[in-house]
């Protein structure tokens, strides 16, 4: 390990190093190339996944060189990532984590971006630490380390020791980041503006809306106060879980662009090299990364909304026998402590996973953090009920109440779809999910698919970036790990903590009450429906789409019989031009041929 460097400042002209190449910033090279990435990757999409695709001839070939090309994307959008910094960054880092969606060889060209953002100068982060705290390193703290030991997109991290012996890390802010943010967001804004009405797209999501809350998050992620905060907060809600851990921030240090807190060690989440040597069992680490963030969602409604790899570390316990939790890093408390976390595996190993060496999990960097109110967390409660046990009508009635559902779309269709996703992946590990018969649930789920009657609400953007993220870091340490088993002790903690505060009473006036308002409008509605019938005015709406989609099925193939009996109608009377002599007259006819064949193939406005 080296040695730190110890800053000894008299004169703050000398002591405080410039920058040997200052950094440069151009705003409008900067927004033309990232603008223009973008809208190539939209327009790759375009052509190749969404144009060429409807066409059989052209299918094989789009499949074929898929993956291909998604890793020369890859390949570019991390030669610019690593180059500007910024945003990027953070897009980078959350693909790279998306290990169930997102295919190895494509993950693996992203995965870099979590160590190879290139540091700022140390000139300028002790400009930065001089300008904020108005007083050079050394009369802050007793040694400080000029070289870098973590770059990250926003700001890095140098290690300290204060002047009473307690090691820190010293989080900067990178220079021009202010204004690289506000680049990044107008060429990512332009984009959206150009795709925001394209039918698919304006149906489920208000790209704008979600692109401003993703703007808020960032900007606010760039106040290190309110993240000195965010982690006392944390630090708080698992002050009873030893398996857990928050460094301790220290606030007389911290300003919005300097942020000093306690140092810690320990081995990245996704050195699973380096954790099978050193004997920690993979599935109790990927089952507490699990159930801590269970515990954040539906318990806490605060978390940690950016968990990539570089943000979680391990920290094996020496001295500790195994299946016995870490000693409390932080003063027990009941702030914060619900009484659904009672038993628990949260921070320690199930009943039935076989403990490794002793270990904590330890969180870092609370910049970017979620909060969801109480009607979201009973919701949400609900939905989890539903998954853990497989039934259909709570996890719909979750969706419903979260705004996820288009208005008007068809219950029982989607019911059915659920129920569909449900006989497949029920009670699987994540490795069993991702060998599922894709093309069987397809068949099944079809009508829904040409719907897709989803849309995303402004408001949970971050939970289900999180979500995703953790799925994805899970699914990666362990791929085997059944996230379906996890859910069952939350949900029986859960529905026995609602059977415990039920307010039955209550319930039933409201019942009473909804009743009694039912049976009053009855009348009336009845009276208002007979008149109607007597005049003849009695209407029927129908759900028509299947019948719609069969007939322009039907259509579709017409169409294509036509073009191509007419095109071999017309290659045929070429042909026979041709014997005869008449070579123009042949090469029109041949060309009426190609040009019937393309009508017969070109995919219409409809869907089918």
């Amino acid at each position: 390990m080296r040695e730190p460097i110890s800053i000894q400042a008299t004169d703050t002209t000398t002591t405080v190093p410039k920058p040997t190449e200052p950094p440069r910033f151009r705003p409008r090279e900067r927004f033309l190339r990232v603008s223009s990435f973008f809208l190539g990757v939209v327009i790759h999409i375009y052509i190749w996944d969404i144009f060429l695709a409807r066409f059989a001839i052209f299918r094989w070939y789009v499949q074929r060189t898929m993956i291909r090309r998604w890793v020369n994307i890859a390949r570019r959008f991390r030669m610019m990532a690593v180059e500007l910094g910024g945003m990027q960054i953070k897009l980078g880092q959350f693909l790279s984590s998306r290990a169930d969606i997102i295919p190895e060889v494509v993950r693996r060209e992203l995965t870099g971006l979590q160590d190879e953002v290139p540091p700022a100068p140390a000139g300028h982060v002790l400009e930065v630490i001089l300008e904020e705290l108005g007083a050079p390193p050394s009369e802050i703290f007793r040694s400080f380390e000029t070289e870098c030991v973590a770059a990250a997109s926003l700001g890095q991290v140098h290690y300290a020791v204060l002047h009473d012996g307690r090691e820190v890390a010293v989080k900067v802010q990178r220079p021009w980041i202010d204004k690289i943010i506000e680049v990044d967001l107008s060429a990512v804004t332009w984009v959206v503006r150009l795709i925001k009405n394209y039918p698919p797209i304006r149906r489920r999501a208000d790209l704008e809306a979600l692109l401003a809350e993703f703007a808020r998050v960032l900007v606010q992620e760039l106040d290190y106060v309110q993240e000195a905060r965010s982690a006392a907060t944390f630090r708080q809600n698992f002050a009873n879980h030893p398996g857990i851990y928050i460094p301790e921030p220290i606030f007389e240090l911290t300003t919005r662009r300097v942020l000093v807190m306690e140092r810690i060690s320990g081995v990245k989440i996704t050195d699973l090299h380096t954790l099978d040597q050193l004997g920690v069992s993979r599935l109790e680490l990927a089952a507490r990364l699990n159930n801590c963030y269970l515990k954040q969602f539906f318990i806490d409604g605060f978390f940690h909304a950016d968990p990539h790899p570089g943000n979680l570390f391990v920290r094996v316990e020496t001295g500790l026998t195994p299946g016995k939790p870490t000693l409390p890093p932080v003063s027990a408390s009941n702030n914060g402590y619900h009484p659904i976390e009672a038993g628990l595996p949260i921070d320690t190993a199930p009943p039935d996973v076989p403990s490794g060496t002793p270990f904590t999990l330890i969180f870092v960097d609370f910049g970017m953090v979620g909060r969801l109110p109480p009607q979201t967390m009973e919701v949400m409660r609900q939905g989890v009920l539903g998954l853990a046990t497989n039934d259909a009508d709570r996890i719909l009635n979750a969706l419903e109440q979260l705004n996820m559902i288009l208005p008007g779309a068809d219950r029982r269709a989607i019911k059915s779809a659920i129920e569909t996703m449900l006989r497949y992946s029920f009670n699987r590990t994540v490795r069993e999910l991702t060998n599922l018969d894709v093309e069987a649930i397809m068949a099944e789920t079809k009508d829904l698919i040409y719907d897709l009657p989803f849309q995303i609400p402004q408001d949970l953007l971050y939970l289900g970036r999180a979500l995703s993220m953790v799925a994805g870091l899970a699914t990666e340490i362990y791929p085997d790990i059944n996230l379906f088993e996890e859910l069952r002790p939350f949900a029986r903690a859960m529905l026995a903590q609602e059977q415990r505060n039920g307010n039955w009473l209550e319930k039933f006036q409201q019942e009473i009450t909804e009743l009694g308002q039912i049976l009053l409008a009855l009348p009336r509605q009845m009276d208002a429906y007979y008149r109607a019938a007597n005049r003849g005015e009695l209407q029927t709406r129908s759900d028509l789409s299947r019948l719609e989609r069969s007939m322009k099925r039907v259509e579709r193939a017409t169409d294509r019989l036509m073009g191509g009996m007419l095109a071999t109608g017309l290659f045929l009377g070429g042909v026979q031009l041709r014997t005869r002599g008449l070579e123009r007259e042949a090469k029109r006819a041949w060309w009426a041929a190609a040009a019937a064949i393309l009508w017969a193939l070109w995919p219409r406005n409809d869907r089918w």
